[in-house]
């Protein structure tokens, strides 16, 4: 946080009485949407531009009633399908490009902003208190739940602005006004309720990584409540912040309440933040760290036996992660065989796009899928450099025998191993699964090494993570935008019609089917 920011707001609330729970919460909001206006930038403009251009390319894609009644065919009753995109909402009763447009959308929008305001919220909270750059503000006149106001209005902010865009685009597109408007307050109260289960776990979490990962394992668990509710049919949907947003049912018979639905849970949420952060001591979480040894281990004493010591949550969090949703989608499996009996259609469809059985194109999804997962680890474990410097916990180890280069290399051998282990339980899980429900015992190796092969390609990518960080650390959380460009290819590519040289550019492209 640059003093040059700070300072000025730092004065404005000295000449402030204390007179109130929120005193001060004005000029907190403006710090941080001083502090994050490149951030928010770039987050409104990645979902904006996601979403006109999918727009534009439904409206290509699908061009007359027949077309999309072709679709609506190849969709219906598609478990994998309904997965990875939702329910499909109108495709089986009022077909229309809208319609086409949410399903191949709106879950992984939702997603996205999602992720957008679990990163703000906790930014602003847990990691302020964690780094002591909260202290400064709270030497002010300041109430004790200012800091958590001014970031929930801060992430209000940006959930509108984004949703306010998303509307505007949607309808620039030929879209109805209606969904589009629909879509748009879907968004924005799903943005909000993740915002305000972030503060529930800033105020849980001691640490802001352990935050995210609550914020993080909370939207994940979305995901799967919202899965398993939509291919059964029962009300697990409606435990998911996912599953209402898209409940909204934009361009087919919107239901109007499920938004405010979300806004009211989002209320109810913040408020039980602010009865948790009204109990708790100020930097500290209600789940407090454990003590650690006087003295270290013999065996932690090395660089890369402490970075296992300090990955190992980590490690063990993507680890259980990755190896449920393989286990997850192995699971799926005999359900795309069975969808062929019934649906000539989209057999002809998975015959043309994949050249194979429509089982192994679903496998090939699911492993790309938990490729991507792969390497949001991998990144992860190696922005860990990032962290340990940035939170002044490396000057001491410097300081001994132990030089920068051997520090660096310790984190990125654990990062390496642990990509290697997890995919390797990763591709036994979804054999296992898919094997156990097909009956084909040759998918279990065949899975293993799918997800092995993309071992390397991860490699790439927290590569460079690892190059932006050490020639300007400054720049490392760019390490992501090739995450996201390669989740934006590996799952959109055919939607947006993207061409072969941009497809090229991610790295999990390269690996062989």
């Amino acid at each position: 946080m640059a003093t040059a920011t700070v300072a000025p707001v730092l004065g404005a609330l000295e000449n402030q009485p204390r007179s109130g729970p929120v005193t001060g919460w004005p000029s907190i909001l403006r710090l941080q949407l001083r502090l994050d206006r490149i951030k928010s930038l770039v987050w409104i403009a990645s979902v904006v531009a996601l979403v006109v251009v999918s727009a534009i390319s439904v409206s290509e894609l699908y061009p007359d009633e027949a077309s999309v009644q072709g679709y609506a065919r190849l969709v219906s009753d598609n478990a994998a399908v309904v997965v990875q995109a939702g329910p499909g909402y109108g495709l089986q009763t009022d077909p229309s490009t809208g319609a086409v447009l949410m399903n191949e959308l709106s879950l992984w929008t939702i997603v996205l902003v999602g992720l957008m305001s679990i990163l703000l919220v906790t930014r602003h909270t847990r990691s302020e208190e964690e780094t002591e750059r909260a202290e400064l503000l709270r030497s002010t006149p300041v109430g004790r739940h200012a800091a958590g106001l001014a970031t929930m209005v801060n992430a209000l902010l940006v959930n509108v602005v984004a949703a306010g865009a998303v509307i505007l685009g949607t309808i620039a597109s030929g879209f109805g006004a209606v969904g589009s408007i629909a879509f748009g307050l879907a968004l924005c109260t799903s943005g909000l309720l993740f915002a305000a289960i972030s503060l529930v776990a800033a105020q849980v979490a001691a640490t802001g990584r352990a935050a995210t990962g609550i914020g993080l394992a909370v939207l994940a668990v979305s995901f799967l409540l919202r899965a398993i509710g939509d291919v059964t049919g029962s009300f697990l949907t409606w435990l998911s912040p996912i599953g209402i947003g898209q409940g909204v049912r934009a361009f087919a018979d919107e239901r109007w309440w499920t938004p405010v639905l979300s806004l009211g849970l989002a209320a109810g949420v913040t408020w039980l933040a602010a009865v948790l952060a009204a109990r708790r001591d100020f930097g500290a979480g209600m789940i407090p760290e454990r003590a650690g040894r006087p003295a270290a281990t013999r065996w932690i004493q090395g660089p890369f036996a402490l970075a296992l010591r300090l990955q190992r949550g980590a490690l063990l969090g993507w680890f259980c992660g990755i190896v449920f949703f393989s286990a997850f989608y192995g699971a799926l499996a005999s359900e795309a065989e069975e969808m062929l009996a019934d649906n000539p259609d989209l057999e002809q469809f998975f015959a043309l796009s994949a050249g194979s059985s429509i089982t192994d194109a679903f496998l090939a999804s699911a492993v790309l899928i938990l490729a991507l997962l792969l390497a949001g680890y991998g990144i992860s474990g190696v922005l860990r450099l990032s962290g340990e410097e940035n939170n002044g916990r490396v000057e001491a180890l410097l300081a001994t025998p132990t030089t920068r280069t051997r520090w660096a290399c310790g984190h990125l051998l654990v990062t390496a191993i642990g990509c290697v282990g997890v995919a390797a339980a990763g591709g036994l899980a979804v054999g296992i699964g898919a094997a156990v429900t097909t009956g084909d015992s040759s998918l279990v190796a065949e899975m293993l090494w799918a997800l092995l092969a993309y071992v390397p390609a991860v490699g790439v990518l927290a590569g460079v993570a690892f190059v932006l960080w050490a020639w300007v650390p400054r720049l490392a959380i760019l390490g992501w935008v090739g995450l996201v460009w390669s989740a934006v290819v590996g799952l959109l590519a055919q939607l947006l019609d993207l061409p072969d040289w941009v497809v090229s550019l991610s790295p999990l492209d390269h690996v062989p089917s």
